[in-house]
């Protein structure tokens, strides 16, 4: 039995493809845990299993970590099985429920400076395709308004990569997000020089390279979007080219412009008096956040937040007196 293009030929196939249509039916993409459940029943064909029947042994050998692999991606995978056997006990199936899974530790991302991001989007723009085509010469295109996108507005490169034409307003100057992270929809607002540089991109997308996709930033084949992957991959080439990237010792990732965009705009309010409190929960809104909390994770002590800090502070020095240089 198919299901988005995937076969499912084990004895769980039936269960799994009614599975994955209950939670797209209750609002879940279920893309990626699709794929793992592809993988999972690919499995049980290989152990033999025969019988729809979830044992502990299968669920465990399944969980077992495999060579080369993260802690964070094992547990990813026992825990869509986990959820799979819920959905199997709730039939009155008999199913072993994992409960233990590993948390990966929030990694401290680098956030980049006013100058790394002007010398990162210099070599965007600069960037050329070996391959003189058409379609390699509108993806360098797409990459120069893609990754401005992304910044200036603070978005998941999920989001950004998935927009429709439909989800870009240009007379209202707005962006719809839709079942974002949390199956969250959202309206985002765009900075007037923005909208119009969105204005130019479809024109210049419709005339110059003949591109009528139905998504905002199409892959070569047009009627894909682009992947996570290539969007990754031209990233760290560009960052790659500047001179900041020898002597870093946490490369940027795409999502990091995400976390740039927070951390400059929180800059920005405090360093022109607004009241932080005040502006936050705007902020997590625009970002599609589900508390300000989460937004203030966001924010990261550099060096730009201690010059605020000591440019505001108006009583550390009375708290806490300098030590005389004889002590």
């Amino acid at each position: 039995m198919k299901i988005s293009g995937y076969q499912f030929e084990s004895c769980f196939g039936p269960y799994i493809i009614r599975f994955i249509l209950e939670k797209r039916e209750s609002g879940f993409i279920y893309h990626s845990e699709e794929w793992k459940l592809k993988h999972f029943d690919a499995f049980c064909i290989t152990e033999g299993v025969t019988e729809p029947f979830l044992s502990r042994e299968l669920v465990k050998k399944w969980g077992t970590i495999r060579d080369n692999e993260e802690m964070v991606t094992c547990s990813a995978r026992v825990s869509i099985i986990r959820q799979f056997g819920l959905y199997l006990t709730s039939l009155g199936m008999e199913a072993y429920i994992p409960s233990r899974f590993y948390k990966a530790t929030k990694k401290v991302v680098h956030i980049l400076s006013d100058d790394e991001i002007r010398s990162v989007f210099r070599t965007i723009d600069a960037y050329v395709p070996k391959i003189n085509v058409h379609g390699f010469n509108r993806l360098s295109m797409e990459y120069r308004v893609l990754f401005r996108l992304i910044y200036c507005c603070g978005l998941r490169i999920s989001e950004a990569r998935q927009l429709r034409q439909e989800d870009v307003d240009m007379d209202r100057g707005t962006v719809r997000i839709m079942q974002s992270k949390g199956h969250k929809d959202r309206l985002v607002y765009l900075a007037d020089d923005l909208a119009e540089l969105l204005r130019t991109y479809k024109i210049t997308m419709e005339s110059v390279y003949n591109c009528r996709s139905e998504w905002f930033f199409p892959a070569r084949e047009a009627e894909k979007c682009l992947t996570n992957g290539t969007i990754d991959a031209q990233f760290r080439k560009s960052w790659a080219k500047t001179p900041y990237a020898a002597g870093c010792d946490r490369n940027p990732t795409v999502h990091c412009l995400r976390h740039s965009f927070v951390v400059k705009r929180m800059n920005l309010w405090m360093e022109e008096d607004i009241s932080l409190k005040e502006l936050l929960p705007f902020l997590s809104k625009y970002l599609g956040h589900a508390s300000p909390d989460e937004t203030f994770y966001y924010y990261h002590q550099i060096d730009t937040a201690f010059r605020i800090i000591r440019n505001r502070d108006k009583t550390g020095t009375r708290v806490i007196p300098e030590v005389p240089s004889d002590e």
